[in-house]
């Protein structure tokens, strides 16, 4: 409720600046807008075709997604607002209007006022460049003579802020869709009704020449762009192409993965093959040992005899070239030369292994037969895998050389199969490539017939219609925003001002910033018209605070100590002092009254080291009652014992609300209330407002009936009966 209140009072307090200033302000915009422009709208539907157009990619009505449709359309919508769009429209309106204006009659292309406006601003030199049976020349006579300089005229017709040919006015216009469908609606308004209509007939035709010049330019770049890669990429996969074959020729090169699958299978028969002769191998070598251990000394010169090593390295070449023909021709079906110089071997190593086997028989007979050992069948046997092991031998080393051969191919096909690979994939690449240029390119090339299509389909439907009445003006919206927003930066400034303000003024003030009670307020000087009920102001003022302080008196208490204190002199003591001095005693209390530098010295030590007040009391108190009131030296210029301060039944801060609360203050008056204890220490107001003393005391006189509602309402008695 006090919130409540405070705010009342507030828009009270400064009532005369919410009820002045905003109406001045409102006077000041009505007589500004006074002669205010009146504006001529005029509008225009176009028919895109975008939405519901025909198609060259599908042959089909065209069905796109929103986003395309939303892009082309915004494409339109910025075309026609571009600047370069609007200059166009500024040079030929600027043309128009010099070739049909007339200084005395008004026509559907300018007023006669804004045309003797026109040719005073038009330097001569220009007016020479209009052609009165061309507008077309005109205009090339106008952008001949433009150049980017602060003083060229053509130039600052549209950079510059001429009301009709300006970019800032003819950026005015407004284009909006009209639902999802593909129609554009552009208005325009201007204090012209000429001006407005030519605007946009000259818009309707620019903005339509623009957007299928830029259309048709970038599908035409992009077309030539495919071109140019589709013929890079089919040379750069001709090359790849060649660059593979002329790779397989040198490598001979068939088919890569057939080949390797035969070394493969090669290896794979080379290995068992070469597993069967080392067990042969391993088996001869076993047998001819332990047939060796078997025969007697003689028959071991058998190995030595120079006849028999010739018989047996004959036999052991023949091994070796019958092993290395049937590395080749295995198959007894095979035909040709060379199977018959396998066969020839073949014979040829029987016959040396038959006359081998005789020249050991007969060695072996000659030599066991004259000694009677019965050991021919050994040395048969020894002979037989003699043969067995040369066989393997050769058969091993033919291996050993067709190994060597395998590797040489391993060798030779293992980096061709990556190299092959990579050539590969890179043609794939290439060859994909070329194929995503060849789609893109024939988009490219249909995307120009639509767009071709779809520009002829950009149709004026509801053509600007020369406008015959104004728009109204915005004349009384402004001039109440004017009102209303003066009023809310005054309340708003007021309300800053008084949040950031630190004097204590009224008690909610004095309680929110000094965090203090407050008991009662004196007032201020009155205005001339108040002057007759100042005393009676006063009087209940001090009835209040009197009535007020006693409250605060002990029971029993013989001398009740009323401490009268201040934070800084000038605050009003000794005249609140002395008023209620005279009010007790006028109603049979003894007062005694105590004043610092008459009765006490607040610098001396007897009153540093007081214990009580009564002290520092000249007369003789008696016997009798007597109030006690204790005039202080100003806390920032003395301290007060504590032993005093607690003494008393109540401690008075008197402060003047007209004075801000300073941070000493502050610092002081918490001292203060540190330093009594238990003793309360409150605020009394001097100088206060008679609005702030009628708080305590009631309504004050005169009670006039204004200021009585007044008064009532502020008190929210809203039902209540007034009185």
């Amino acid at each position: 409720m006090e919130i409540v209140q405070y705010i009342f009072r507030f828009f009270y307090r400064r009532r005369w600046f919410f009820l002045i200033a905003p109406l001045v302000v409102t006077l000041l915009v009505i007589f500004y807008t006074r002669n205010m422009k009146h504006t001529f709208p005029v509008e225009m539907t176009i028919y895109t075709g975008i939405v519901s157009g025909y198609a060259m990619e599908t042959g089909e009505p065209n069905v796109q997604n929103s986003t395309v449709v939303n892009n082309t359309i915004d494409n339109i919508i910025n075309i026609i607002l571009s600047k370069e769009t609007l200059r166009e429209v500024c040079l030929h309106l600027y043309a128009r209007h010099m070739i049909h204006g007339s200084p005395v009659e008004d026509n559907e292309y300018i007023r006669a006022a804004h045309y003797r406006r026109l040719q005073q601003i038009t330097p001569e030199e220009v007016k020479r460049l209009i052609d009165k049976s061309s507008e077309v020349k005109t205009v090339e006579n106008l952008k001949r003579y433009e150049k980017a300089t602060p003083d060229n005229f053509v130039y600052g017709l549209f950079n510059w802020n001429h009301p009709h040919y300006s970019y800032r006015s003819l950026s005015q216009i407004r284009v909006v869709r009209l639902g999802n469908s593909d129609m554009l609606k552009i208005f325009y308004s201007a204090d012209d009704p000429g001006v407005a209509y030519q605007t946009l007939l000259l818009l309707n035709q620019h903005y339509e020449q623009r957007y299928k010049n830029l259309q048709f330019g970038t599908t035409s770049n992009a077309i030539q762009y495919f071109e140019d890669e589709l013929e890079r990429v089919g040379n750069q996969l001709k090359e790849s192409e060649d660059s593979l074959t002329t790779y397989n020729v040198r490598n001979r090169i068939i088919n890569y993965d057939e080949q390797t699958k035969q070394v493969a299978a090669l290896d794979k028969e080379y290995e068992l093959r070469y597993q069967d002769l080392m067990f042969n191998y391993n088996s001869a070598t076993a047998s001819v040992r332990y047939l060796e251990t078997q025969l007697d000394e003689n028959v071991r010169l058998l190995k030595d005899n120079a006849d028999f090593l010739a018989r047996l390295h004959k036999v052991s070449d023949l091994n070796t070239k019958v092993a290395e023909l049937g590395a080749f021709y295995t198959d007894s079906t095979s035909s040709g030369g060379g199977q018959q110089q396998l066969n020839h071997y073949k014979q040829l190593l029987q016959s040396a292994e038959n006359e081998l086997i005789h020249f050991s028989q007969s060695y072996s007979n000659r030599k066991y037969t004259r000694e009677g050992y019965p050991t021919s069948n050994f040395v048969t046997q020894w002979l037989d895998e003699l043969l067995k092991l040369e066989k393997s031998k050769a058969e091993l080393e033919v291996m050993q050389t067709q190994r060597l051969e395998l590797d040489e191919q391993y060798s030779h096909f293992s980096p061709i199969g990556s190299t092959i690979k990579r050539q590969e994939r890179n043609i794939d690449f290439i060859e994909r490539n070329y194929l995503t240029i060849l789609a893109s390119l024939n988009a490219a090339r249909l995307r120009l017939k639509s767009l071709e299509m779809n520009s002829a389909s950009l149709k004026l439907v509801n053509p600007p219609v020369f406008p015959l009445n104004a728009e109204p003006t915005g004349r009384k919206k402004l001039v109440m925003a004017a009102y209303f927003g003066s009023l809310i930066l005054l309340i708003g400034f007021f309300l800053l001002v008084d949040l950031l303000d630190r004097t204590l003024r009224d008690p909610i003030r004095t309680q929110y910033i000094a965090g203090a009670k407050v008991i009662g307020a004196f007032p201020d000087r009155v205005r001339l018209r108040e002057r007759r009920y100042v005393k009676e102001y006063r009087e209940r003022a001090i009835q209040y605070i009197a009535n007020a302080l006693q409250d605060y008196f002990r029971p029993g208490d013989q001398w009740p100590v009323v401490n009268v204190v201040s934070t800084e002199a000038d605050s009003g003591k000794s005249f609140l002092i002395g008023l209620l001095h005279d009010y007790w005693e006028e109603r049979g209390f003894r007062v005694v009254t105590i004043r610092y530098g008459e009765c006490f010295d607040p610098s001396s030590s007897d009153f540093l080291f007081a214990e009580s007040i009564k002290d520092l009391v000249r007369e003789d108190l008696g016997g009798g009652r007597a109030i006690l009131l204790v005039e202080h030296a100003p806390l920032e210029t003395a301290t007060i014992p504590r032993a005093l301060l607690r003494e008393a039944s109540i401690n008075l801060v008197v402060q003047r609300a007209d004075r801000v609360w300073r941070n000493s203050d502050k610092q002081l008056f918490a001292r203060l209330l540190q330093q009594s204890g238990e003793t309360p220490a409150v605020l009394c107001l001097n100088r206060a407002k008679r609005e702030v003393v009628e708080n305590f005391t009631g309504l004050l006189p005169p009670y006039t009936f204004w200021k009585s509602f007044l008064y009532h309402y502020s008190q929210f008695g809203f039902s209540s009966s007034a009185r």
